[in-house]
């Protein structure tokens, strides 16, 4: 069944829609119909070529539902709208002519459920951190961790005698690249290391000979590392990503290496991380109350709408203008967000949401709550030549006062009501 097929069976699902109501959106009809389908652009360069507008916007429906075909829309009679290319939509409306989708009203998709735990969930993990008052603390961190000029690491070795001798995190995320492929010295080849013999012969050996011994350091009982699709250590350079080789980068078991998109727990909290520039590239075409909300906020709540880590299809595509002595210019295409469409299935979020939602970007760092999930970008660790910033999230340990109980047994995480995120310059 297609992610188009799925959303459809949830839509009608929770709205108690009749299956008769589903059709066809590119056949012609004078009759009203439900349509779930792809935005999708009438460019796959509208990103770069020209601004995204709502008559750009076509409706791809299902092999199964419209045979895969695109159909023009019109949503002048919508008074809202939030759209991008990639988002899995249900309309109501008509086409009359059989060239134009007339949309009517949309529906949204519902939103998956929050996590829960037990009273003995509660306790254990409250003993663990060592009473009601005690704190979690998690250190987020994303690369590129040297400048765009040298591969100097003293900015990484100052930040990991900062986390063992003064904020003493119990766990540390750090995200990819930790050696930037496109960085120059990497690209033209001219890394050398003073005092390390002998010099390293492949990036691998860079990262277990120079990288590795720093962060061997730290002296908290776990660091969480989820690579970049521009990690020069990394065999696999598509979204979604396999994870790194612990034991080839020499580093200890303390290090847990995760794919990236990832999602796992710390005690009773659920992380969701997925390290690809979904704030950067998506794209969204906005009416009525949405051009007064946050963008940040906007796309946080597409994110958890659509239960994908990266929701945004094609992904970002990078263009880079050349100019040149002669009258004419170039342009040249690089990667943007290189997405691997057949394994995309593994972007997407359980059964449930996050409480923590980590998404770095390469725009302004921040931490917010989007419908009851905390959503923080560190911002990198280095900005092009200047120090860049990191993120510290410090979670009170569970107590019955701050949870909402959802049945006899089973209460709501709640970690946005006792979470709080600071913002530190590295």
């Amino acid at each position: 069944m297609t992610r188009i097929d799925r959303a459809a069976q949830i839509v009608l699902k929770h709205y108690k829609f009749d299956q008769a109501e589903f059709g066809n959106p590119n056949i012609q009809s004078q009759a009203e119909i439900l349509a779930v389908g792809r935005i999708v652009s009438d460019s796959p360069l509208t990103e770069y070529d020209a601004d995204l507008n709502p008559d750009s916007l076509f409706l791809e429906a299902s092999r199964s539902g419209g045979i895969g075909e695109r159909v023009r829309l019109d949503l002048a009679a919508l008074d809202e709208y939030s759209l991008f290319p990639g988002q899995i939509v249900c309309f109501r409306g008509l086409n009359p002519t059989g060239t134009v989708f007339k949309v009517t009203k949309q529906y949204n998709i519902p939103y998956l459920g929050a996590p829960v735990m037990s009273i003995d969930d509660q306790k254990s993990y409250r003993d663990q951190l060592g009473g009601k008052d005690a704190l979690m603390k998690v250190a987020v961190t994303a690369g590129p961790y040297t400048s765009s000029k040298e591969l100097n690491f003293d900015l990484l070795s100052k930040f990991v005698d900062r986390m063992n001798n003064q904020v003493k995190p119990n766990t540390i995320i750090m995200f990819g690249p930790f050696l930037d492929v496109n960085h120059k010295q990497i690209q033209e080849g001219t890394l050398e290391f003073p005092g390390i013999e002998p010099q390293p012969k492949t990036l691998d050996e860079v990262f277990k000979f120079v990288v590795a011994p720093i962060l061997r350091r730290l002296t908290c009982s776990q660091v969480i590392l989820i690579p970049s699709t521009k990690d020069a250590i990394s065999d696999h350079a598509a979204y979604p990503q396999r994870m790194l080789e612990r034991k080839q980068l020499g580093l200890g078991k303390t290090f847990k290496c995760f794919p990236n998109p990832a999602t796992f727990s710390l005690n009773e909290v659920l992380v969701g991380c997925s390290n690809n520039d979904a704030f950067r590239d998506l794209k969204d075409v906005n009416k009525g109350e949405f051009l007064q909300q946050s963008r940040f906020n906007r796309i946080a709540e597409h994110i958890l709408e659509q239960r994908r880590y990266y929701p945004s299809f094609p992904g970002g595509i990078k263009c880079k203008r050349m100019r040149l002595l002669a009258p004419d210019s170039s342009d040249r295409y690089v990667s943007g967000a290189d997405l691997h469409v057949s394994y995309m299935g593994l972007a997407e979020f359980p059964d449930s949401l996050p409480d923590v939602l980590l998404l770095p970007s390469e725009l302004k760092h921040f931490a917010k709550v989007v419908k009851n999930v905390l959503v923080v970008n560190p911002g990198n660790f280095v900005k092009l030549n200047h120090n860049g910033s990191y993120a510290l999230i410090s979670i009170k340990a569970p107590a019955e006062a701050d949870l909402d109980k959802v049945s006899d047994d089973a209460f709501l995480n709640n970690i946005w009501k006792r979470a709080r995120v600071d913002i530190f310059r590295t």
